[in-house]
């Protein structure tokens, strides 16, 4: 959520590119664009209508992997009726069970990097990573969407029908989990009351929810939108690193996801009650760079998350990484169409880091390694204002959680993560 005010000059010359990007996008692919940054609640809507995974968010209520009442962001597939995020959920899985223990207030947060071509590429060339000068998941006009609100079961009858047929027509492997016995899969939503978006320079748009259910939701043609652009390896000067490792080897997958990611999704616990609620485990999508095994950010004092780890009451947060997001390809496991490839399918790998959130100390030797990292990573940051006061700041690592194959959640000590290597009691199970 990076705050911009560009001059007008300069902001009519990206508006200019963007509509220019817009129509070489429907060119392409067929593909309804985007609505206009001025309209607010459709861009809202457009999102929710046509991404299909983001991080759904809740509070802890678990100590393995992560500390009870930190913020935990959890991959997760989605459909939307008529604007209204369903799910399709498991009693074992780590978010439901947050959920089951008293915390009911989620947040879901999607972002239209989440938008990639078969290569891997994103389709719209504000999230490109090398695209012209600010082009990068982080960069404003990379819509970040953030809905908020209480989760609820789904009982009703029609309404379970309806929401089973939006989920099962974006997600078919949907149509193949168990909807009773020991996984139980069931329908479930989110109550919104909440809508945050950051689409543009300026800062982040508060939606009232009656004003999103009222956009016009026209555009929301529910294609797949493609590209025939380059995949981002060839804007860049360093190789992509080498596809994941086995799943049976969970150590060799964190390492490898952490450094082979460009963006995650930073939950912290909200300060603000604008477009959220105080206390909500609120997520956000961020670029970071890896520096042997650290992540490390790039923030701003004006930024939704940074305002809620030093001006809030904890800062305590977690990073939330899915292989659906690989830079260089879709990811059998994860691509929709497959036998079982979906965003929400274990072997379409999950992680999640938890700690303490620290600025790194300016001018200081990690102030340079931090910012060489984020630099050669994401090359716009150099572009960014010196007036908005960015800053190098990383997670201290005190918990990981971890799901690349069936079988539940991988539980990951950091020395063993840090050390790299795999073996028989580096990680433990837990169902």
């Amino acid at each position: 959520s990076i705050f911009l005010p560009f001059p007008p000059p300069l902001e009519q010359m990206l508006a200019a590119a963007a509509t220019a990007a817009l129509t070489s996008l429907v060119a392409v692919s067929g593909a309804a664009a985007p609505p206009p940054t001025d309209d607010k609640a459709a861009t809202a809507r457009w999102m929710a209508a046509h991404i299909e995974w983001g991080s759904l968010s809740t509070t802890s209520s678990r100590s393995q992997g992560i500390e009870v009442g930190d913020p935990f962001g959890n991959p997760y597939s989605f459909a939307d009726v008529d604007g209204v995020p369903y799910f399709y959920a498991s009693g074992l899985d780590a978010s439901i069970i947050d959920i089951n223990a008293g915390a009911d207030r989620v947040t879901l947060a999607l972002s239209e990097a989440a938008l990639q071509a078969n290569n891997g590429t994103e389709v719209l060339s504000a999230c490109e990573i090398g695209a012209g000068t600010f082009g990068d998941p982080e960069n404003p006009p990379c819509a970040r969407l953030v809905l908020s609100g209480k989760w609820e079961k789904v009982e009703d009858t029609k309404e379970v029908a309806d929401a089973k047929a939006a989920l099962f027509k974006r997600h078919p492997s949907f149509k193949l989990l168990p909807s009773g016995g020991f996984h139980n899969f069931f329908v479930g939503k989110i109550v919104l009351d909440g809508v945050w978006l950051i689409d543009f320079y300026g800062g982040p748009a508060i939606i009232s929810p009656k004003d999103y259910f009222a956009a016009n939701a026209s555009a929301s043609s529910k294609q797949h939108p493609t590209t025939t652009a380059t995949s981002s390896s060839s804007l860049l000067a360093t190789a992509p690193p080498a596809g994941p490792p086995s799943p049976k080897l969970p150590i060799a997958t964190a390492r490898w996801m952490v450094d082979a990611m460009n963006y995650g999704f930073l939950v912290t616990k909200s300060s603000r009650s604008d477009g959220s609620h105080i206390g909500d485990a609120f997520g956000n999508p961020y670029a970071f760079a890896n520096v042997k095994g650290v992540p490390y950010f790039y923030g701003t004092d004006l930024d939704a998350s940074m305002i809620d780890l030093f001006q809030g009451k904890s800062s305590r947060a977690s990073f939330a990484l899915s292989e659906a997001s690989y830079p260089e390809a879709i990811l059998n496991a994860c691509k929709i169409g497959t036998l079982m490839g979906d965003p929400e399918n274990p072997p379409c790998a999950r992680l999640v880091l938890s700690g303490e959130m620290s600025k790194v100390k300016v001018n200081s030797t990690e102030d340079e390694t931090a910012k060489a990292a984020l630099f050669k990573k994401h090359p716009s940051f150099k572009n960014l204002p010196a007036g908005h006061g960015f800053y190098a700041l990383k997670m201290e690592i005190d918990g990981i959680w971890l799901i690349s194959h069936y079988g539940g959640a991988a539980i990951i000590k950091p020395d063993d993560y840090f050390k790299g290597v795999d073996a028989e009691n580096d990680f433990k199970i837990v169902v």
